[in-house]
């Protein structure tokens, strides 16, 4: 819709893309998305507006007939009035590391798309490209899988207790990421959002089921994710530090890969390019 000639408006009702970028709403997604998160932060509200009426109603019911009626079903008519929007997670920004097969480091368990990085597209891109990827990584672990899968088999209860966060913990931990871990980050911001993760570590709950093993997982990831960002003194990408605004190749110009021991024990390894 910005490509279109929405609007971007603040919590009064007030432009605020074209103080930023000399291209306003047209600007780089990353710009847009971290000026909507600073005015967020500071009118203290939780969205921005995305003002769309001035298309009219032809031009969204042709161009945006989706957008329109989802907005319609959560009772916002983007023809009358604006729509609430703030930046959001794409997916995932790659990082799980995989060999020409699609295999990570841990046996049995492989990585394709936007979670992985195979290095397809060299260093143009954080993450790989789904559509290449599907094509390519899908056929690569579909074949390794076929010629060494072993035969399926009940799984083994052995007694232990499952260890699974209560999946009422989903809530606070999404809260925790999107304002300390999310489009902007600094030092403070990073250590108050770890000191939650780590509190909600202590909400076991241990009935297995699908909601209860994501929110783990989730939680696992979250954690990985703080430790790493925390250490990276730059930025880079995606990952945009306050407190470190530059890039730094001196220091940084490699990768930093993380490791999630049995006991939960976080380790970093820094590989220089």
């Amino acid at each position: 819709m910005r490509g279109e000639g929405a609007l971007l408006r603040d919590a009064h009702g007030e432009r605020f893309m074209p103080a930023v970028h000399e291209l306003a709403e047209l600007a780089p997604r990353d710009v847009v998305a971290k000026a909507i998160t600073r005015v967020m932060r500071e009118q203290g509200v939780r969205h921005v507006w995305l003002d769309a009426r001035g298309l009219g109603a032809d031009v969204l019911l042709r161009r945006f007939p989706s957008i329109v009626a989802r907005c319609r079903e959560l009772g916002i008519d983007p023809v009358a009035e604006p729509i609430p929007v703030a930046p959001a997670a794409h997916y995932a920004s790659g990082g799980v590391r995989t060999d020409l097969a699609g295999r990570t480091s841990i046996p049995g368990l492989y990585a394709c798309g936007e979670v992985a990085c195979t290095g397809v597209h060299g260093a143009n891109r954080l993450a790989s490209n789904s559509l290449l990827e599907g094509l390519v990584y899908a056929g690569r672990i579909g074949a390794d899988l076929a010629r060494g899968l072993a035969p399926q088999a009940d799984p083994v209860d052995d007694g232990a207790p499952a260890a699974l966060l209560d999946p009422g913990i989903r809530g606070p931990l999404q809260d925790a990421m999107t304002r300390g871990a999310g489009m902007i980050r600094s030092a403070d911001s990073l250590a108050g959002t770890a000191a939650t993760v780590d509190g909600l570590a202590a909400h076991g709950y241990g009935k297995p089921e699908p909601d209860a093993w994501e929110v783990t997982d989730l939680h696992t990831v979250a954690a990985a994710l703080v430790h790493a960002a925390g250490r990276r003194q730059e930025t880079r990408g995606c990952h945009w530090r306050e407190d470190f605004p530059d890039r730094d190749d001196r220091r940084w110009r490699g990768h930093l890969r993380v490791t999630l021991a049995g006991d939960g024990t976080l380790t970093d390894t820094y590989e220089a390019t």
